[in-house]
């Protein structure tokens, strides 16, 4: 308490960590993808550091500064950082008989460190997110009774549930055994703060009580993209049964991800697009969820300036494959798996298609990219569209598509900067719904 009295009321953030906490964790960050020994453990390290990077600035507010939740785990950071380099910095080294000596002592060390950056980052509790008690959400949710349950996603399962003032809600239970949980749980909060904007799924609330760690959002009640494309809805459905809502989906779903990428400094990836992550409300408005994943993009020439990123979450079939042959992440990688939704949404096809080959082959899987683009590109769209929207598709609504058509095309390009921007696909796609309306 002396160390925070001698510095003010409002200490800065500097003036608490005592050390260069961005040049710490850039040379931690650099280290880890260099490391001979422990790589996955100096990666998952490198991760949690890099959260702390991304808070920081947020932690500027002198009345944020004044409150001892915020400046008690900064104070142990400087000399928490400083432990983390060195211990990436052991795995460095070459020596086999360095490794069989000090195999069993690192990982002791890994797990200490990864103790320390979680109490050493301090949540960012932002304007109109609540704490709900672990007894509110068993309360909500009926205790995650089996008939609650709505869907499973990367890192947990969905519950729905109903606050006690009535609200609707999504409750996320972050799976015990998802790699880093604390990490998903705290990038929600606080290295996105959760844009206030039409097209995002509203975090209203969060709980990390006992080894629970649970979100609470609204709650979406005409479920995502996904259920209506691949049979989980009926054929009734706006989704299935109307190309300018599916249009319109499409629509949304870019200006969530153009908000992420051009409002935000340094802007954000989401590192997650895919069709189920694509919700819909009461009244079938496109919603963006699942920020958990998303990392800041660093500073750089323009749009397609790269960075290295350690881990992207997403499925076969959505994962740019520039990332996946060298490791830089931009916003082009959500470009592309963008590029993967407007296909679906043109075919209704699930980004992997499974197919029974011959006898001795068993099931044939293809990457719904390999399918349709050169259908698409050979000018024979007609041969992938989605059947089931009646009645058939006019002419102008047929050049819409072929609007939509085109822009997947070179998103999907395999190529990072030969992608567009996501502005220019917001703005093809502003035309194809013109054109789809008239």
């Amino acid at each position: 308490m002396a160390l925070w009295a001698g510095l003010g009321q409002a200490a800065t953030v500097a003036q608490l960590v005592g050390v260069d906490a961005g040049g710490l964790i850039s040379l931690i960050t650099q280290a880890a993808l260099t490391a001979r020994q422990n790589k996955k453990a100096c990666e998952q390290l490198s991760r949690r550091v890099h959260m702390i990077a991304d808070l920081l600035p947020h932690l500027q507010e002198p009345e944020l500064m004044r409150r001892p939740e915020f400046q008690r785990p900064l104070a142990g950071l400087g000399d928490t950082l400083r432990e983390a380099h060195d211990l990436v910095m052991v795995c460095q080294r070459k020596s086999r008989f360095y490794r069989f000596f000090m195999s069993g002592r690192l990982a002791d060390k890994f797990r200490d460190i990864q103790t320390s950056t979680s109490q050493s980052h301090p949540i960012h509790v932002l304007e109109g997110v609540a704490r709900f008690t672990l007894a509110e959400i068993a309360a909500a949710s009926n205790s995650y009774a089996f008939f609650t349950k709505v869907g499973k996603g990367t890192s947990g399962t969905v519950y729905r549930g109903r606050l006690r003032d009535g609200r609707d809600v999504a409750i996320k239970r972050i799976s015990k055994t998802a790699q880093d949980r604390e990490m998903v749980l705290r990038t929600e909060l606080a290295v996105v703060p959760h844009p206030r904007h039409s097209h995002f799924v509203r975090l209203l609330g969060w709980c990390a009580e006992e080894d629970e760690r649970l979100l609470v959002t609204e709650y979406m009640s005409n479920g995502s993209l996904h259920d209506h494309l691949h049979g989980r809805k009926p054929p009734s459905s706006p989704v299935t049964a109307s190309w300018k809502t599916r249009v319109e989906v499409l629509l949304g779903a870019s200006r969530a991800i153009k908000h992420l990428h051009r409002s935000f400094v340094p802007s954000v990836i989401h590192c997650n697009i895919k069709s189920s992550n694509i919700l819909l409300n009461a009244s079938w408005t496109p919603r963006l969820s699942d920020l958990g994943f998303s990392v800041r993009h660093e500073t750089g020439e323009g749009e397609h300036h790269y960075q290295y990123q350690l881990q992207v979450v997403g499925k076969g079939g959505y994962i740019d494959p520039e990332y996946c042959r060298t490791g830089r992440l931009t916003p082009a990688t959500d470009v592309y798996s963008f590029g993967v939704v407007m296909l679906e949404v043109l075919t209704g096809r699930p980004p992997v298609i499974t197919t029974r080959g011959e006898e001795e082959q068993g099931e044939v899987q293809t990457d719904l990219v390999h399918f349709a683009l050169p259908l698409i590109e050979a000018g024979e769209l007609d041969k992938v569209l989605d059947g089931r929207p009646e009645p058939r598709p006019t002419p102008m609504q047929i050049e819409a598509l072929q609007w939509v058509a085109n822009t997947a095309v070179v998103c999907l390009h395999r190529q990072s900067i030969l992608r567009p921007r996501i502005s220019e696909v917001v703005a093809n796609l502003e035309t194809a719904l013109r054109l789809a309306t008239g």
